[in-house]
């Protein structure tokens, strides 16, 4: 398949949102003008219709045919991707720890960054920088916050994101599937199925908070939980009525994967394959594999770059995103900051969602291409270019920190995290010492690397 192929003109984004506005005006002008029963009704059967189209695109894209190019079982994955190097190391490195620090912390510095200006534009992000004379690309945490004192994240709070009031990584779902992969093999084991799976994720994952109003998930994972809340089998609700299945969502879930097989991409995309099967399709699989064998390399080579060419290994060489990824490479030496990566990427996927799977995932590729081995410049360019910007800084952050260690990452981005992080996972504390969360990886990582 090539991006040629997927072109389209959609709808204009805004249009569909402001007819959706009218429909709420029109609803209130209707009840004060004494016609709120009448105005009710068409409410009523306007959602009706809607309900209808939407069960129209659902049975659209289930029912599309099968391309060759994209596969969706394991088996044919792997044999549509290209020769590799499938295992690197044959047991724990002794630095394990080190490089599992310098990832787990990593990742958490690189959200904390992205969270504070998740999904804003370039130049917003430029703007808000000269607002608070910060520099720019950003080289420390942002020191203001917007909506300050807002929660976040069921036991969170905006203000956490801030420097020099953070007190432990801040809460947040992207780090909260790192969590949910280590439950879920320490519960079920490597071999853990959809359905040992979603009976974990029901068991730990608040929705909604109806007592500070925050969301715990969004997107495809708030649809998965809310399809098993209305009884639909584990195999089902993850696709059932969920438009994303080729977002972002799955790969920010990708870093257990990659701790629990290091060295071993292969079983590491293995593993991310069976979890994000279980919600996400094509390239949204991909993604996940993709992130989680780089991660999985990081623990063996010396350079970020080459933890995301062995990667590539492990997915379908003909997908979209194994043809994104080689671009970048290619375009690479056009790249000299976060602007030319964000152009460039918008010129060639102009009307993809801001939270799919490949531009995103062409931006951790762009910012580690950028930094390198120098871990502040990866997660301040990754974050600059924007889209999901805090999965985006935590990935790029993580593939990094498993590469260098920790003695190689800024202290400024770990120590105000005092070896803590914040969790609203309900079968584990508020707050955990990430060097407890690091001895649970170790054990599952001689497990799975001792069933070779």
């Amino acid at each position: 398949m090539r991006v040629q192929d997927i072109g389209y003109t959609p709808s204009p984004k805004f249009e569909l949102d402001h007819l959706v506005d009218d429909v709420r005006r029109y609803q209130s002008l209707a009840a004060e003008f004494g016609r709120a029963e009448e105005a009710d009704r068409i409410v009523a059967a306007t959602r009706e219709a809607l309900e209808q189209k939407l069960a129209d695109f659902d049975e659209l894209v289930s029912t599309a045919p099968a391309e060759p190019d994209e596969p969706e079982t394991l088996a044919d994955i792997h044999e549509a991707r290209p020769q590799g190097e499938r295992r690197l190391l044959a047991e724990v490195p002794e630095d394990y720890l080190s490089r599992w620090r310098g990832s787990l912390l990593g990742r958490g510095a690189g959200c904390t960054l992205g969270a504070a200006v998740e999904f804003w534009s370039v130049d917003q992000m430029e703007a808000w920088g000269r607002q608070f004379d910060e520099e720019y690309p950003p080289t420390d945490f942002f020191s203001f916050a917007r909506l300050p004192g807002s929660p976040r994240y069921i036991v969170g709070n905006t203000d956490d994101l801030r420097r020099g009031r953070m007190q432990y990584i801040p809460v947040d779902d992207d780090t909260a599937y790192t969590l949910i992969g280590l439950l879920t093999l320490e519960e079920h084991g490597p071999e853990f199925t959809p359905e040992q799976q979603a009976a974990t994720w029901q068991r730990n994952f608040p929705i909604h908070s109806e007592e500070n109003g925050s969301w715990g998930v969004f997107w495809g994972e708030r649809r998965f939980l809310q399809n098993l809340q209305q009884g639909i089998e584990p195999r089902r609700a993850g696709r059932h009525r969920n438009p994303n299945v080729q977002s972002i969502a799955a790969w920010t879930r990708a870093d257990a994967w990659g701790y629990a097989a290091p060295g071993w991409p292969e079983k590491a995309a293995e593993l991310a394959f069976k979890d994000a099967s279980l919600n996400h399709r094509r390239n949204g699989v991909y993604g996940t594999m993709f992130m989680a064998a780089a991660v999985s390399a990081a623990f063996a080579v010396d350079e970020p770059a080459e933890a995301l060419e062995i990667a590539l290994q492990e997915i379908p060489k003909e997908s979209l995103l194994a043809e994104g990824v080689r671009w970048a490479f290619d375009v690479s030496s056009q790249v000299s900051d976060y602007r030319d990566a964000a152009r460039l990427v918008s010129e060639r996927y102009p009307h993809m969602f801001e939270g799919h799977a490949i531009n995103n995932a062409l931006y951790v590729v762009f910012g580690i291409l950028l930094g390198g081995r120098d871990f502040t410049r990866v997660v301040g360019e990754t974050v600059a270019m924007g889209n999901d910007n805090d999965c985006t800084s935590a990935t790029a952050a993580s593939i990094v920190g498993a590469t260098i260690g920790l003695e190689n990452v800024p202290a400024h981005w770990t120590e105000p995290f005092q070896g803590r992080m914040q969790n609203y996972l309900r079968d584990l504390p508020e707050f955990l010492e990430v060097d407890d969360i690091g001895e649970r990886f170790v054990r599952q990582a001689k497990e799975v690397l001792g069933r070779s």
